[in-house]
């Protein structure tokens, strides 16, 4: 079914460029489409917005770029796509099934770095970092609640019990203490205090190529991979 959708939308994509064939660009840009949204062209920032956004996002490439166990970054942009100012697009090298933690850790890094380099260089945080909070706090409550990654709590999966229906509102049960919620919220924050602080070190040993992806954003407003790449040799030789 997903790989229906990818094709139809490339199709639509090909008739809109009055195309008799589905070309490997159409391709692209339809798994864009899916993944990040539709592109708001209208949606206009102001100078000093579009710098934020660039940074931040030169924080999710450098990041992803640069830590060991993280995901390839395919695509980096600063338009306006779907709900989202900006979108740094990571694709896996192969098919995984099982994520160790080495690997979690560094996409809770990437996923804070944006964040971390809106502080780094503004010294403020923005609303940006709205989308990657949400999605950090849930992969850290993942890894300490069902997958047993905190060493404080042991080896037991502390899952919800289930959804329960009282009249037009729903609950979620659970099946521990308020004492041992109280240490899940703890070990979540230290996670995700430990990956922030890790992302800030990272972004502040390699200013240079995270000024160097911010200006080409700037510049061109998407690059891909092979652009990212580029860049960080560059401004890695000092030329």
């Amino acid at each position: 079914a997903e790989l229906a959708n990818l094709v139809n939308e490339a199709a639509l994509i090909a008739v809109r460029r009055h195309a008799d064939e589905i070309a490997a660009s159409d391709f692209d840009a339809a798994r864009d489409r899916v993944l990040l949204g539709l592109r708001r062209s209208s949606l206009v920032l102001t100078p000093d917005e579009k710098r934020m956004v660039a940074y931040h996002e030169a924080g999710h490439a450098l990041l992803a770029s640069v830590l060991a166990n993280a995901d390839p970054v395919h695509k980096v942009t600063i338009l306006p796509t779907g709900m989202a100012l900006g979108a740094t697009q990571q694709l896996p090298a192969e098919e995984r099934q099982i994520r160790r933690r080495p690997e979690l850790e560094d996409t809770l890094a990437v996923r804070l770095g944006g964040r971390a380099a809106e502080e780094l260089v503004f010294t403020v945080a923005s609303t940006g970092g709205h989308d990657d909070l949400v999605t950090a706090t849930e992969l850290a409550r993942h890894m300490v609640r069902e997958w047993g990654m905190s060493d404080r709590l042991g080896h037991i999966a502390w899952g919800d019990q289930g959804p329960v229906f009282l009249g037009e509102d729903i609950i979620h049960t659970r099946d521990y203490s308020d004492e041992t919620a109280h240490i899940i919220d703890e070990e979540v924050t230290r996670i995700l205090d430990e990956q922030a602080d890790r992302a800030a070190a990272e972004l502040a040993r390699n200013r240079r190529e995270l000024d160097a992806i911010a200006t080409a954003l700037l510049d061109h407003e998407t690059l891909e991979g092979a652009d990212i790449a580029r860049i960080l040799a560059t401004a890695g030789d000092g030329s």
